[in-house]
């Protein structure tokens, strides 16, 4: 599946759309600040719209590796592990390109593109739907939505 294609850490990834393994989502998601695994992975389910949550097996020998490379260093409180990036995983982040990451692996580069992506979106906040209609702020952001998709269309 993945090929002979290999990151920087010497591991298999996969290169598509700017998506460049687990371990480069981890050091994105802990340049936003400290997380525990759990966090990790719900803030990846929430990257991809729910398509995937990565499993506990996945994630934690990564999280113990990274930490003994010197990437990220773990510290424990209230009975849980929070990570956190350290000045290694910073470099790595600036080598590979740190630039604005949530949403890059999906390109848009077509109006169909931008359509196939609203429509994710939209499936996205139906699974959602009780969340969404509990928040006003919510709500009126998406009727200004509405609102702009029907001047696109005319009506």
């Amino acid at each position: 599946m993945f090929g002979g294609m290999r990151g920087p850490w010497g591991h298999h990834v996969y290169h598509s759309r700017g998506f460049v393994g687990i371990r480069y989502w981890i050091l994105r998601i802990l340049a936003d600040g400290e997380k525990t695994g759990a966090d990790i992975m719900a803030t990846m389910e929430n990257m991809s719209m729910g398509r995937w949550r990565p499993s506990p097996g996945a994630v934690y020998p990564l999280l113990r590796d990274m930490e003994d490379e010197g990437y990220i260093r773990s510290t424990e409180r209230d009975n849980k592990k929070y990570y956190s990036l350290q000045e290694k995983g910073r470099e790595m982040l600036e080598m590979l390109g740190a630039g604005p990451f949530y949403g890059r692996d999906l390109e848009t580069s077509s109006i169909g593109d931008a359509i196939d992506r609203v429509s994710d979106y939209i499936n996205y906040l139906k699974d959602n739907r009780e969340q969404v209609r509990s928040s006003s702020a919510y709500m009126e952001k998406l009727k200004k939505l509405k609102n702009d998709i029907e001047s696109i269309l005319g009506w």
